[in-house]
């Protein structure tokens, strides 16, 4: 693959960008163990979300997810802008943001049976969102969404956070968390135009500048508002996005300037939406048939057995070149 335009054509072949595929698979890779994990009373809490203010490991999932969906939009968008036009464009994005809050709420009242705003509802929110912001100049967009934090932080205490607080146990936000969540995806998308052409060494530094400035603004701002992943705090934003960026460096330095490969994690990055789907069935299946008061092995045994699944299934339908995009 030529890493000097990782969303080019080679003829008629879309080319792929290999760190963009691994730094998706690590997320739905630590996504699976976690969310199979979450019912089972013998998982240990550190495996599991931080239930009130805090940091653990399952908190800086999503906001990985979220940052490689927006690097994803920014190779995407002008492509299909300049071959569709830009209706044929918006309404591509309309229907596959609309199926994918359909099929979340679909899931959630057959599953669950609740009106709880699942996953899939909140990528198919804030994707359609931040589509928008693609309008803009990259370092406007990154303005812009600055500017929309700064105003989500002025209305919290106005009463935005008390909707925000009414969706405390999805750990969405709910659709106010949309604003919140955008952002992850809008400076990502910014940090994707700035890298999409470049050699591996801009694009090592590009993406080590955005995680150092992130990280070290999510640090000082969690002086003031603790981390909460419930609550969607400016602090966990910021340091979070912060983090994915970083781990965005770590594998363009990897894969692009020391020529490694994290083997079958980009098989399971080229697949996200089938692996969810499947993971999340597996999930039920497992928790009906070990029941959420498992001893530890089972519980943990469960989560094996799901992942192992979810990475054979993924390796069989990237060996054929299968691929559901998001």
């Amino acid at each position: 693959m030529s890493s000097k335009s990782p969303a080019g054509r080679s003829g008629s072949e879309k080319k792929r960008w290999d760190a963009l595929d691994d730094l998706r698979g690590i997320a739905v890779l630590a996504m699976i163990p976690v969310n199979v994990a979450a019912p089972f009373s013998a998982i240990p809490a550190w495996f599991k979300h931080a239930p009130a203010n805090g940091l653990a490991f399952a908190d800086f999932i999503l906001p990985c997810f979220l940052f490689s969906l927006g690097l994803s939009a920014s190779f995407s968008f002008g492509a299909r802008v300049r071959e569709k036009g830009f209706a044929r464009t918006l309404l591509h994005a309309f229907i596959r943001y609309a199926v994918l809050f359909a099929f979340g709420t679909i899931g959630m009242l057959l599953v669950d049976h609740s009106s709880r705003w699942e996953i899939l509802q909140m990528l198919g929110a804030t994707g359609l969102f931040s589509f928008f912001f693609m309008l803009l100049p990259p370092w406007f967009r990154l303005g812009a969404a600055a500017l929309m934090l700064s105003c989500v932080e002025i209305l919290r205490p106005l009463g935005l956070g008390t909707l925000i607080n009414g969706w405390y146990d999805s750990g969405l936000g709910g659709p106010w968390g949309t604003f919140s969540l955008s952002f992850l995806i809008i400076v990502a998308s910014v940090l994707g135009e700035l890298i999409r052409d470049a050699d591996a060494r801009k694009r090592l530094m590009y993406a080590s500048g955005f995680a150092g400035a992130m990280i070290v603004a999510g640090l000082a701002a969690a002086i003031f508002l603790p981390f909460s992943k419930h609550l969607l705090s400016l602090s966990y934003i910021l340091f979070t996005g912060g983090v994915s960026a970083a781990v965005l460096a770590l594998l363009v330095a990897i894969t692009e300037m020391w020529k490694g490969s994290l083997g079958f994690v980009r098989s399971v990055g080229r697949n996200p939406l089938i692996l969810y789907m499947l993971h999340a069935v597996l999930g039920v299946l497992a928790l009906t048939v070990a029941g959420a008061d498992a001893v530890a092995i089972g519980a943990w045994g469960a989560c094996a057995i799901v992942m192992a699944v979810c990475i054979v299934a993924a390796w069989a339908l990237d060996a054929k070149k299968l691929y559901v995009r998001l």
